[in-house]
């Protein structure tokens, strides 16, 4: 169970963008496609308009046919790209910096935006099995529980190493023993807060769970894409490989093992582009 002074900390984090809470409205909506609102909030907003255009039209989504407008990119791609795009510089802005967990804040932004690309190649592997694309923000945003258990819980992480060597348990399942949750049931609760859909919370909040309660297609894409992230190096720290995943996560998205390594070899070859795309503040 969360503690009461966690969950008290969740209303002081920054607030999301009201772009980004519009984007979330129209998500609850059902709606896929920008409303009104949204085109409306990107004209008014140049530095939030040039960056949407500019990573959009990057190796990362881009075809041949290139954008000129945030209004076209968002009638082309949709609600959860922009969201993508969006809450990727709004995390950056947080520079996690967290011992606790052996990270940075370089580090951080990149392990959760990796795993959000691993997530749109999930999908480009196994179209059929319906993922839907919010699950890219999900991964995204699956480690921001971390920000708080750096700010409420003073330990060092070499006291969470010593706990899984003494008692053979994961590093989440250490942060629960030592601190009565881990960054992922955080995680959730800050989902929850922000208003994402419940799908989008409860996969940020199991994404450590093995075997998954009731798992969705979004779960396993998010618990997936942690893995694939970790595989190709993005965000080890402290925690290392030291986690499970539900083995039924592969069979469920319909990937073998050659389909695990084509997801990890093209979610690698994206970094560089990753990179440059955010090179520069917004």
């Amino acid at each position: 169970m969360i503690p009461e002074s966690v969950l008290g900390g969740i209303p002081q984090l920054q607030p999301l963008p009201p772009l980004a809470e519009a984007l979330l409205s129209s998500l609850h909506g059902g709606d896929q496609t920008p409303t009104v609102e949204i085109i409306r909030l990107l004209h008014l907003d140049e530095a939030v308009a040039s960056r949407i255009v500019a990573v959009l039209n990057s190796p990362l989504y881009a075809g041949r046919y290139p954008m000129d407008t945030a209004e076209e990119a968002a009638v082309r791609f949709g609600v959860a790209p922009i969201l993508d795009v969006l809450l990727t510089d709004h995390f950056r802005g947080f520079r996690l910096d967290a011992p606790l967990y052996g990270l940075k804040g370089e580090e951080a932004w990149l392990h959760g935006s990796i795993a959000s690309l691993a997530v749109i190649e999930v999908i480009r592997e196994n179209p059929r099995k319906e993922i839907p694309r919010i699950a890219s923000v999900a991964a995204l945003i699956h480690d921001m529980g971390k920000i708080l258990m750096v700010k409420y819980f003073d330990a060092r992480s070499e006291e969470l190493d010593i706990l899984c060597q003494r008692q053979e348990i994961t590093f989440a399942d250490a942060e629960r023993r030592k601190f009565g949750c881990n960054h992922a049931e955080v995680g959730g609760a800050i989902a929850v807060h922000w208003g994402f859909p419940e799908s989008v919370a409860e996969a940020i909040a199991n994404h450590h769970e093995a075997p998954l309660p009731e798992p969705t297609a979004m779960m396993d894409a998010v618990a997936l894409a942690n893995l694939v992230a970790k595989t190709i190096g993005i965000g080890l720290g402290r925690e290392g490989m030291n986690f499970q995943i539900d083995s039924g996560c592969y069979t469920r998205l319909g990937l073998d093992f050659n389909a695990f390594c084509r997801v990890c070899a093209r979610t690698a070859l994206s970094l560089d582009a990753l990179k440059k795309a955010y090179a520069q503040p917004a």
